[in-house]
């Protein structure tokens, strides 16, 4: 088996980030040397990150990874508390929950009553998927319903 040149795994990197909807490869700068992939630039969300490695580590005679990207910090005035209210608010489960938003730099803080651990788990997941969050605090409590349905 032939080694694969620098330029061909470039290649391949750039080709897989056109394909994948959640990496915005226009935003990662990439450098091969000896087989060896380097990752930089600046993206919104940890999860474009750690796709971004995980996609570009599967390619063949890929030797290894470094992942050098940051995500780009957002300010509390960027991150805004309404935003992620709209978003719980839209999302069937829990779109007739009062859920209370609390923002405090890239730290999103949620409170309030929920009826199912499916309701606090699906309103944590839709606090991190807003840009710039760093740490969700889910402080919502789980008030399960004394009524049988028949």
């Amino acid at each position: 088996m032939g080694v694969t040149a620098d330029s061909e795994i470039a290649a391949a990197v750039l080709n897989t980030f056109k394909w994948n909807w959640d990496v915005p490869g226009e935003k990662i700068k990439i450098r091969v040397e000896k087989g060896w992939v380097t990752l930089e630039g600046e993206l919104e969300w940890n999860y474009q990150r750690d796709t971004a490695k995980t996609v570009v580590s599967r390619l063949n005679s890929v030797k290894g990874v470094s992942n050098n990207i940051t995500i780009k910090s957002e300010s509390l005035d960027e991150l805004e508390k309404r935003d992620i209210k709209h978003a719980l608010a839209g999302n069937w489960s829990l779109n007739d929950r009062e859920i209370r938003v609390k923002v405090s730099g890239s730290t999103v803080t949620l409170s309030g009553l929920v009826d199912s651990l499916y309701q606090k788990d699906q309103a944590g997941k839709i606090a991190w998927n807003a840009p710039g969050v760093r740490s969700v605090d889910n402080e919502l409590v789980v008030e399960y319903s004394d009524t049988m349905v028949e």
